[in-house]
């Protein structure tokens, strides 16, 4: 699987909340904006100052998505980039739905790769599955629910 990561689902799975994606770490290549540090850091800083997490704890925070970040192939922000997320969508999304929703379409048009969105923001999922891409967590669960080769008679 050709994985794209929002922030939203790597942050989640950091935390330990949320439903488990057995397809994490598992995927051939993951690609994510570089947005992902910023926006993972800043609800990492959001959950401390909030008294959720401890200064220890938003420490160990930051080293893994450090850690994540390094092992995942950042995306930058392009002019193109930019340009792409400033055109209509099918449906209504934010600035940050926008920057990562045209990250995925200059991933796919200029580079020839088609990921999968791992978010766990629906909103997101819904205006990239209107666009023609498909949901991480779905992709998943039709391959867990493949159905058995039956054997030759």
């Amino acid at each position: 699987m050709i994985v794209y990561l929002d922030s939203s689902f790597v942050i989640r799975r950091l935390l330990g909340v949320g439903k488990a994606a057995e397809f994490w770490g598992k995927w051939e290549k993951a690609y994510a904006s570089t947005l992902m540090r910023t926006e993972c850091c800043r609800i990492a800083n959001q959950l401390r100052l909030a008294g959720k997490i401890d200064d220890a704890g938003r420490a160990r925070l930051g080293s893994w998505i450090e850690t994540v970040c390094g092992a995942v192939t950042q995306v930058p922000l392009t002019e193109a980039v930019v340009r792409r997320a400033a055109e209509a969508y099918p449906v209504a999304v934010g600035t940050l739905q926008a920057l990562h929703l045209a990250t995925l379409q200059e991933l796919e048009a200029a580079h020839g790769v088609k990921c999968v969105l791992a978010s766990d923001d629906e909103g997101l999922v819904q205006a990239a599955k209107a666009l023609g891409f498909s949901d991480a967590a779905e992709t998943e669960e039709k391959s867990e629910k493949a159905p058995e080769a039956k054997p030759a008679e």
